[in-house]
């Protein structure tokens, strides 16, 4: 099986990813983690920004017949949306309300200048990530309207974990214990490109910000987060502040260790 798990950005999309390889892993499916020359030989993620039929193929050819998940946060190719819609391959959207969105990516961008690294760092005002929004919305608009593909809102993956976690075992059509699946995800720092974790961020955000969000992005609530609530203009109370990049490193060591860890291991961890 090849599932596709593709996701807005900032919205738990990775969070996302590694819960539906941890659910392969704990029903006895340990999903295989590319190397060279699709990825590099110790990547965390099967991440690619582009999926066509010809990268599918290839990947079926190395995979063998293990499962394998892959990340992406650009809407596949016309061939691959045909498999989907035909049960040939797996897919999930992850969303988020993209007030959180911009918010996020501005504390990226503030992490990434503080670094010197060039990923988000043009995102220092809610101006500069419109555009990337506006491309995100309309990716996942076009995704959800292929058969098959199942649309999970961020605040479900973070704060109803267990419900979002059956939701996809039925998906895939295996049965896994949720709780202990969430367990692995109980430590924080497991959890790849964490930010704040925290609900209704949105409130974070000018009300006069707010509401221009909620007329650009009219449709996209409409179908997606329907009745979304103003902004107060008011932070939320926050338990832990935005990391910083050597964070993101120590994490990925994590990760790593975790998802290289020998199949009887695995087993012993998941019983």
């Amino acid at each position: 099986m090849i599932y596709i798990s593709f996701g807005m950005l900032k919205s738990a999309s990775t969070l996302t990813y590694q819960i539906i390889e941890e659910i392969l892993r704990q029903a006895g499916r340990a999903p295989l983690m590319l190397g060279a020359p699709l990825r590099p030989a110790l990547s965390v993620t099967n991440y690619f920004d582009h999926i066509d039929a010809a990268l599918i193929t290839r990947i079926g050819q190395v995979a063998e017949g293990r499962d394998v998940v892959l990340k992406t946060h650009q809407l596949p190719g016309a061939d691959v949306l045909a498999m989907i819609a035909r049960g040939d391959l797996l897919a999930s959207a992850t969303l988020r309300d993209p007030r959180e969105i911009a918010l996020s990516m501005m504390d990226h961008g503030d992490r990434s200048r503080r670094w010197h690294i060039p990923e988000f760092s043009e995102c220092a005002q809610v101006e500069d990530c419109l555009p990337s929004i506006d491309h995100q919305v309309a990716t996942l608009q076009a995704l959800c309207d292929v058969p098959g593909v199942e649309p999970i809102a961020y605040a479900a993956i973070c704060f109803d974990m267990e419900a979002a976690i059956a939701r996809l075992a039925r998906q895939i059509g295996v049965t896994v214990d949720p709780e202990a699946v969430a367990e692995v995800f109980a430590d924080k720092r497991m959890i790849g490109q964490f930010n704040k974790g925290l609900p209704d961020r949105f409130d974070e955000m000018a009300p006069e910000e707010s509401s221009a969000f909620l007329a650009r992005y009219a449709d996209f609530y409409t179908r997606f987060l329907p009745a979304p609530r103003p902004s107060t203009g008011v932070s939320p109370q926050c338990s832990s502040p935005a990391r910083g990049q050597l964070h993101q490193v120590a994490i990925d060591l994590r990760r790593l260790w975790h998802t290289r860890r020998p199949a009887a291991a695995l087993r012993l961890h998941a019983g």
